[in-house]
């Protein structure tokens, strides 16, 4: 339909006093309102019969009969009922205002791209088939990916240039982004003394409230010819409109515009390209420019009509989400922040929704392959396991067992996810565990990223599970050749119990006689593929993933949705809460004193730095250099021990067990200490360049002292005075909780940073849209619910199916997933 502006006009102008007068029967709880002239259900009433003049669909006309209906026995119905009808009132009248929307949107962006389809053209076509796009470029769009108008297409703006704040010359201020049209009072070029290669050019431009200079540059020698020179002296002449878009800075000499866009206006300010409008940015090489990535797309954004759309209409309309082609049409080319805020929530929810469904295909896969008669227990080990602990486990622990337990009980195999604090006791849990799976003649596996970790589990496992005949054992890429031997042909014939290692778990030469459990610690460390290699060497296999970095909820069931959720929320009674405060590099020599107090009455430090040796690049502190320095100048008397990542494994143990043999006093370390190293002992860390580090990271550092009875200390030590750095630091001043530590983390650095999911094929567009999605996470889950229960096969969705079962055509899935 082709609408007038007194048409839109009018549809606007009925719309807007009802939304309003629902909103005020809301806010009054439904008690049908009396206003000046009658009550809601009566204004309504006639509202909704007077709409021959709207010349409406047959949908809305039906609708709004309908609605009129109920508005006149409104009396008659409880609040409940008054509460829908004036829900579903506001989602129809929104529906009819959105498609007044999106043609408007349609009509403004009719001169944003070519509209011109080439049948001979599809989504599929090859690059080098669009009209004048030349070999040279074809190449450079290979080399980024793009094959096809689809590649092309799928490859989003890194980021945009808001330009629609368009402002009088003396409302600017410095350091935002604002679109100006003024008329050109000077111009010069001139090239520069400095670069052979540099062509500046100066406008000052003016408007009825003031003057700015433009300053725009030009590099390579084509622009510092003669015919360059005229024609931009001819384009930019004196009286000249224009459009300009950009920073404005200052200088000594005033406010001025500095390399901004710059278009020439023909009378017509509608002319504008991208001044006034916003621009889109994209991740390119230096060879290939954004505005001529810009003109290619706007050549092929039409395609995009043809683009299969996931979701059914009605979907989209239950979901209030645009559909797949509006949404990369706007991504690429948004009208106004609106339109790319609705894009950037389709093509988000379209990740998250084929990642739940992924799951919960995955989910029931497994729940259906592995089903199996239930296990008798042959051996009653837990219960001396219990007696045996000089400890009461907390209620949370307690918790998280009888969790475990009960998925033990059910026929498909358990995959569980342990959430817990730096030394909240998931140790006992993953122990109790393996256990219950011994105590059926299976077997189990620890599987770390470590092996400092590994060892640390195995010193462990032994001191608990020796008094109950449990065999266990260790294997990494560093265990001799006859020992590995002797545990390979043992793990075979069942008489190791509980195997305990890093990545070596996953050689095929690995084979366990029954292996029931697979417990993963710091589990983010390892990718899908891993962990399901080392669960097939099982059958109907449990797994339990234990994580000390605890993830926010609908963080988790986004990025683990295959796993169930479980969480120890309180430490073990008698903890003392660690002490932490930011200190700069002039505080150290004093603090020195303390350590020196501290390690007299038979205490031990840490000193973490971010470096192994200086760096050129970087102006930070290193291990190397901070070991020579304590050892020879303020720790001369104690010794200090020095620990990083290029030490061999047999270096590596030498050091750890000289400082939990307190040998070493001050060990001074990489983050390799992050995990595995339990020393109760220890009382203070020194943590260098803090500032360099996630919140989450040093927490889990700081987690290395404060492990025994005594008052612990970890101090911030930052090498420059910022303000914001010590107020993000301040969380950890401020509180020992890691849950409240990781959801500021996520909100500050992201969850790629955070996890460590940036290597794990989960794009930066899905990564950096989570924290603050939480409803469309949710959304996402249960729409892919929805999906499972009614076609678990897929098989009235077929492009789902390819998607996620025959192909998977989606390079994110595919490669997260698989």
């Amino acid at each position: 339909m082709n609408y007038s502006k007194e048409y839109i006009d009018l549809i606007k102008n009925w719309i807007r006093p009802l939304q309003k007068s629902l909103t005020l029967e809301s806010e009054n709880k439904f008690s049908n309102l009396l206003g000046r002239k009658q009550f809601f259900n009566d204004y309504l009433y006639e509202s909704l019969g007077n709409i021959e003049n709207l010349k409406l669909t047959e949908e809305f006309i039906e609708l709004f009969s309908q609605f009129k209906i109920r508005y006149y026995e409104y009396d008659n119905l409880d609040t409940n009922q008054r509460k829908r009808l004036v829900i579903d009132t506001r989602k129809s009248l929104f529906k009819l205002g959105k498609s007044i929307d999106v043609y408007i949107s349609d009509k403004k962006n009719s001169s944003y791209y070519s509209k011109i389809i080439d049948s001979n053209l599809s989504l599929k076509s090859d690059i080098g088939l669009i009209k004048n796009i030349g070999k040279v470029n074809k190449n450079k769009l290979n080399e980024l990916g793009i094959f096809n108008i689809k590649d092309l297409i799928n490859y989003f703006p890194r980021t945009y240039l808001d330009y629609t704040n368009r402002v009088k010359i003396n409302n600017l201020k410095p350091d935002n982004l604002y679109t100006c049209i003024a008329t050109i009072k000077k111009f010069f070029i001139y090239k520069s003394q400095k670069n052979s290669n540099l062509s500046i050019m100066n406008i000052v431009i003016f408007d009825e409230t003031a003057s700015i200079k433009v300053t725009k540059f030009f590099l390579g020698k084509r622009f510092r010819s003669y015919s360059f020179f005229s024609s931009q002296k001819s384009l930019f002449a004196p009286g000249t409109k224009l459009a300009v878009s950009g920073k404005v800075k200052v200088s000594e000499y005033g406010k001025n515009f500095v390399d901004p866009q710059i278009e020439i206006l023909n009378n017509n300010d509608e002319s504008l390209n991208f001044s006034g409008k916003i621009m889109p940015l994209y991740s390119l090489s230096e060879s290939f420019s954004n505005m001529s990535f810009i003109k290619l797309i706007k050549k092929v954004i039409i395609y995009s009509k043809y683009y299969p759309d996931l979701l059914t209409k009605k979907q989209l309309n239950s979901l209030s989400l645009l559909s797949k082609s509006e949404s990369l049409i706007n991504i690429h080319l948004p009208p106004n922040q609106e339109a790319l805020t609705k894009s950037k929530k389709r093509l988000l929810f379209d990740e998250l929704f084929l990642l739940q469904m992924k799951f919960l295909l995955r989910k029931r896969k497994n729940n259906k392959k592995f089903t199996t008669n239930k296990l008798i227990q042959k051996k009653f080990l837990l219960q001396d396991f219990l007696n045996k602990v000089p400890f009461q486990l907390t209620k949370s622990q307690e918790k998280v067992i009888d969790e475990i337990k009960y998925d033990l009980l059910d026929s498909s195999p358990m995959s569980r996810l342990l959430q817990g604090d730096v030394g909240s006791g998931k140790t006992i849990v993953a122990i109790i565990s393996l256990l219950l799976v011994l105590e059926k003649n299976q077997q189990g596996a620890l599987m770390v990223p470590t092996e400092v970790l590994a060892t640390q589990h195995y010193k462990n496992l032994i001191a608990y599970l020796n008094p109950l005949f449990v065999s266990v054992e260790l294997l990494t890429g560093n265990t001799p050749s006859k020992k590995r031997k002797e545990i390979l042909t043992n793990l075979k014939n069942g008489m190791v119990d509980i195997l305990v290692g890093t990545h070596a778990l996953f050689e095929d030469k690995v084979i366990f006689n029954s292996l029931g459990m697979v417990v993963i610690d710091e589990q983010h460390r390892f990718g899908v593929t891993q962990r399901n290699r080392l669960l097939k060497k099982g059958d109907n296999t449990n797994l339990l993933s234990m994580t000390a970095t605890p993830i926010p909820r609908t963080l988790a069931l986004s990025l683990y949705g295959d796993l169930d959720i479980s969480q120890i929320t309180e430490l073990p009674p008698g903890r003392v809460p660690i002490t932490t405060k930011i200190i700069s590099e002039d505080e150290l020599e004093d603090l020195f004193k303390n350590v020196v107090d501290e390690i007299q009455k038979g205490k031990q430090a840490y000193v973490i730095l971010p470096l192994i040796e200086d760096s050129e690049k970087m102006n930070l502190s290193s291990a190397k250099k901070i070991f020579k320095y304590l050892s020879e100048k303020i720790f001369k008397k104690n010794r200090v021990g020095l620990l990083h990542g290029k030490l061999n494994s047999e270096e590596k143990k030498n050091v750890i067990n000289s400082f939990i043999r307190n040998e070493i006093s001050i060990l001074v370390s990489t983050t390799v200490i992050e995990v595995g190293i339990d020393v109760p002992n220890a009382s203070i860390m020194f943590i260098y360049n803090s500032e360099r580090f996630g919140l989450s990271q040093l927490h889990q550092l700081r987690g290395r002292v404060g492990r025994g009875s005594h008052k612990s200390f970890c101090y911030l030590v930052t090498s420059e005075n910022n303000g914001s750095e010590n107020k993000r630091l301040g969380v950890l001043e401020k509180s020992n909780d890691g849950f409240y530590i990781a959801e500021k983390d996520l909100e500050l650095r992201g969850p790629g940073q955070l996890l460590g999911y940036k290597q794990s094929g989960l794009p930066d567009f899905v990564l950096d849209n989570l924290p603050n999605n939480k409803i469309l996470i949710e959304m996402a889950r249960e729409e892919a619910m929805k999906v499972i229960n009614d076609d678990p096969d897929l098989r009235n969705n077929i492009l789902l199916r390819n998607l996620l079962i025959d192909n998977s055509e989606n390079k994110f899935i595919h490669d997260f997933l698989n």
